[in-house]
């Protein structure tokens, strides 16, 4: 929940523009030689929650600098930009009650606008037949079992975890008396009689690594979430066409909004600068970077994902659950390839243009509104997946995607222009696009991973407990923020 305001904070908590608005000083490295640079906040990621910290804080008056290891700021807001074509790679969705990042963007001047994409319908691949959706139930290749045949195989994991929710309030996903359902999202699956037909169609769709690793408490906290946005009808697919709740998109891209945030830092934002280790004191903190330059500060915000956190070394060590957290964290590997639609293939065989398979590609979005006449072919693949594939080099894994299309449908053959492409889990930063929780690790950890470890406070999408999306990096940034600030 909210960190609450506690009144008597030697500072007013401001999210006036007047504020937070100034100028940026991008640099490479950290100044080096002689003893290290002293801020009051040396923020970790500049990523959202990197990004908002650093803004709240700088608006009360304290001295911040933002490290970050990547040559780019955003985290996992990407977007892929090739020949007029803009992709979005990792969060695109503005959801309806993302009051921060709302708020952000209107003080950042960065617009919103109605998605300008719209999805297809789709055809089914199954077990190498094509089959319509109307015909899905009667199928050969549909092996469920009783009323499971009636769902469709993109809507399994939806339809089946909407109906066991164990709690409607998002709130109470921590609350000890749900930890029997932290175990794995497909033992949960069959110890309520689903069949291993569906549990295998339903594993295609997870965002995340597996159903076989993730905990159902994941699935549960983020539906219990979006019921509050108002999805209410499994049937429906939570985002696109069915969706009930309006969404937007970022005007020029999502990942317009951390460029704009970064520009308007005070102080500076570091880019193409891994942190090494991190040590402290009973009244500072030291960051050493991989290049040997130290920042030192009073307090420090850790709002890298803990995939690339634990690479870092601290001084002390990590409280046991933390460590556990870190060691432990889950990221679910996400690859997209975006095609240029050269012809409607779909009038020659006259099938929908969207396919749905369990064949490596997974899914394949054919959306109108950008890419060109005939729009864009989006090739989405999560979890073991796309994990499959990052053993090739990205134009093998091109051709292998093309080839697997072409062998599904022979009227994409030279439909097809290669415009962005793009894996998560390759990138050695990041190491994939959503936190998920392992079975088990809910009730190990989840409660106390985000607590403060002496002076360094933490913040990211991986400690959210009830926004998600761009929202709950925004949230916990806020929460990391007061925390220090009532400190300071």
């Amino acid at each position: 929940m909210p960190h609450p305001f506690i009144t008597g904070t030697r500072r007013t908590f401001l999210f006036g523009a007047s504020a937070l608005i100034g100028t940026s000083a991008f640099a490479r490295t950290a100044k080096g030689g002689g003893q290290p640079e002293k801020l009051d906040v040396i923020v970790v990621g500049a990523g959202l929650a990197g990004l908002n910290a650093a803004h709240i804080l700088e608006s009360q008056g304290l001295k911040v600098a933002v490290v970050e290891a990547n040559d780019r700021v955003g985290g996992r807001l990407r977007t892929g930009r090739a020949e007029g074509y803009s992709a979005e790679l990792g969060g695109s969705e503005v959801g309806p009650l993302y009051g921060r990042v709302r708020n952000a963007c209107a003080q950042f001047e960065v617009g919103l606008v109605d998605q300008a994409m719209k999805p297809t319908p789709f055809v089914l691949n199954i077990e190498g037949q094509m089959i319509l959706p109307k015909d899905w139930a009667n199928s050969a290749a549909n092996h469920t079992i009783g009323a499971e045949r009636e769902i469709l195989p993109f809507l399994i994991q939806n339809k089946l975890f909407f109906d066991w929710v164990p709690f409607e309030d998002p709130a109470e996903w921590l609350d000890p008396k749900y930890y029997e359902h932290d175990m794995s999202a497909a033992a949960y699956m069959r110890a309520r009689g689903v069949s291993e037909a569906a549990i295998k169609l339903a594993d295609i769709d997870l965002n995340g690594p597996s159903l076989h690793s993730v905990s159902a408490m994941s699935i549960f906290r983020d539906l219990a979430r979006i019921k509050v946005e108002g999805f209410r009808d499994p049937s429906k697919p939570q985002y696109g066409a069915g969706a009930n709740a309006k969404s937007h998109a970022i005007e020029g891209g999502s990942d317009m909004l951390p460029k704009a945030m970064a520009a308007a830092l005070k102080g500076r934002v570091m880019l193409n600068t891994p942190v090494a280790a991190i040590d402290q004191t009973a009244d500072e903190v030291e960051v050493r970077l991989m290049g040997g330059e130290r920042l030192r500060a009073r307090f420090c915000v850790m709002a890298a994902p803990f995939s690339a956190v634990r690479y870092i070394n601290f001084t002390p060590g990590l409280p046991p659950a933390q460590a556990n957290a870190v060691e432990g964290a889950i990221y679910s590997a996400t690859t997209q390839f975006h095609f240029r639609v050269l012809k409607p293939f779909w009038e020659a065989d006259g099938l929908p243009p969207s396919i749905w398979s369990d064949r490596y590609f997974e899914r394949a979005f054919v959306m109108t509104g950008r890419g060109g006449e005939y729009g864009s072919l989006i090739v989405w693949m999560n979890g073991d997946g796309a994990t499959k594939l990052n053993s090739m080099p990205v134009d093998a894994q091109r051709a292998f995607i093309i080839a697997e299309l072409v062998a599904t449908r022979p009227s994409i053959q030279g439909a097809l222009e290669p415009l962005v492409e793009y894996s998560w889990e390759k990138n050695p930063f990041v190491g994939g696009n959503k936190h998920c929780f392992a079975a088990g690790q809910v009730k190990m950890f989840a409660k106390d991973m985000a607590l403060p470890h002496g002076r360094i406070h933490f913040a990211g999408e991986h400690l959210r407990r009830l926004e998600p999306g761009m929202e709950s990096a925004m949230e916990t940034a806020e929460i990391a923020a007061l925390e220090i600030l009532e400190r300071a």
